[in-house]
């Protein structure tokens, strides 16, 4: 059985695991850099992955009430600021089980004035929970949540989220390094 040799563009789907992606662009030797249909960017081995044909690719194209608010959220936001800085994920790079994220608007847009409050608290939720996934996907054991102490409403709804997530635990950061504002979410490995 000849192996077929994924290209840019292609749709393709895990050979262990649910979901799809597209194929990005060659990466090491046997590897291809995918983009998950949750927005994830990777690298995996092309046998891991299957080519979609082109006659079941439409049925790819339905995506769940979360998926599509996930791309909604992350369209609005492209409509919204001019760029993207990239978040302070990993201040402490002597420490690779620990990954930060800082949710600060201003960390994450260039220019929030043109963003309703309601805008500003779904874009800063998604982030954290691409940051989330990243995290557990990554294999870490820790992510510090930055998301300052202001009302507690972004700090409400970043716990509130950490109840769905099975494999994680949660409290407050250590208060000598992070103040009041932030979160520590603990990655429990599963045997």
């Amino acid at each position: 059985m000849s192996a077929v040799k994924l290209q840019q563009g292609d749709r393709v789907s895990f050979r262990d695991e649910v979901g799809g992606a597209i194929v990005l662009r060659s990466g090491r030797p046997g590897h291809v850099v995918i983009r998950t249909d949750d927005g994830f960017e990777f690298e995996r081995l092309e046998k891991h992955l299957v080519k979609v044909e082109e006659a079941e690719r439409q049925a790819h194209f339905r995506f769940s009430d979360h998926q599509a608010g996930m791309i909604a959220a992350s369209d609005m936001a492209q409509r919204k600021r001019s760029a993207i800085r990239p978040g302070k994920t990993l201040k402490r790079p002597d420490d690779g089980g620990v990954a930060e994220v800082d949710l600060h608007l201003h960390e994450l847009v260039e220019d929030e004035s043109s963003m309703s409050h309601g805008e500003k608290l779904e874009f800063q939720l998604r982030y954290f929970e691409r940051a989330l996934e990243s995290a557990i996907r990554d294999g870490k054991r820790k992510l510090i949540v930055i998301h300052g102490v202001g009302e507690g409403v972004l700090r409400e709804e970043v716990r509130r989220m950490l109840q769905y997530y099975d494999g994680v635990q949660f409290s407050d950061a250590e208060m000598g390094r992070y103040g009041a504002g932030a979160t520590e979410v603990r990655i429990l490995r599963h045997r």
